[in-house]
């Protein structure tokens, strides 16, 4: 049975951004996860981009490409 490009998005495997700093910074400092989170958001924070409107209609467009190359995939395996 073919899968369809729906499964195939759901299996990439994917980490939140901010998760991965986090992360990071514990281990380098050998600190918890609480410790980090409080060291790394603020600097986080001044590069989240609010009500850009530009740059949130690239990355809808740059996912709506990525969906439509995965279908079109999926379209060649049938």
């Amino acid at each position: 049975m073919a899968k369809n490009t729906a499964d195939n998005h759901y299996e990439e495997k994917f980490e939140f951004p901010l998760w991965k700093l986090i992360k990071q910074r514990a281990e380098e400092k050998d600190i918890s996860y609480v410790q980090a989170s409080i060291e790394v958001l603020p600097e986080y924070e001044k590069g989240i981009r609010y009500r850009d409107e530009k740059y949130e209609k690239k990355e809808i467009e740059k996912r709506q490409k990525q969906l439509a190359k995965l279908a079109k995939k999926d379209q060649k395996k049938k």
